[in-house]
């Protein structure tokens, strides 16, 4: 698994929870939460809610995001320098390491592969019917790799991501390249032998 830290600047969404490494602010200080890896939910106006790690839920009220240590504002807004993943949710249904067809910002049961190339083709069939479904995504979804391990992080990965492989023998393995993992494992297919 790689661990992948976020660039110098991230500047989050409003919705959107990231993991931080909580700095040295005199709040901070005093609830005892410097240099612990938590949850923080990103809200209007250059405010966070922290997440308990445990549960999920809302931890204490929410405080600028100046608090949390390594975020600041420029011009474009506010962003974090200490912003260690993305796109992480508290989960205890998923599986880790595997590529999920998402509908409006949620799973659909059963539409999961460790193989890109097989959800991909959900995704895409499910936007050419006589009904399509537009919004139909893939998103890799694994375990956070500095929460508990019932929190997740998901990366969006384009439909036409282009896709490496290698071929051994009777085996065609490939790999992808995301922001966030490069060089990521896509699945392995068997192949039929020849003459079979």
């Amino acid at each position: 698994m790689h661990h992948y830290r976020r660039p110098e600047r991230y500047y989050p969404q409003i919705g959107e929870t990231v993991v931080v490494k909580i700095g040295a602010s005199e709040c901070m200080m005093h609830l005892g939460q410097v240099g612990k890896f938590l949850p923080v939910r990103i809200l209007e106006n250059g405010f966070g809610q922290l997440r308990h790690p445990n549960t999920g839920d809302d931890d204490g009220m929410p405080n600028p995001l100046s608090w949390f240590g390594g975020f600041y504002h420029d011009a474009e807004g506010w962003y974090g320098t200490d912003v260690y993943e993305i796109n992480v949710q508290h989960s205890v249904t998923h599986s880790p390491g595997k590529f999920y067809v998402f509908v409006e910002g949620q799973r659909l049961f059963g539409a999961s592969s460790l193989k890109f190339e097989e959800t991909r083709d959900w995704a895409r069939e499910m936007r050419a019917r006589d009904e399509p479904v537009p919004d139909a995504e893939v998103r890799f979804v694994e375990n956070s790799a500095f929460l508990p391990s019932w929190w997740s992080r998901s990366v969006g990965v384009l439909l036409d991501t282009e896709v490496r492989e290698w071929v051994t023998g009777t085996v065609r393995d490939t790999w992808i390249d995301l922001p966030t993992h490069p060089n990521l494992f896509a699945g392995r297919h068997q192949l039929q032998e020849a003459g079979a």
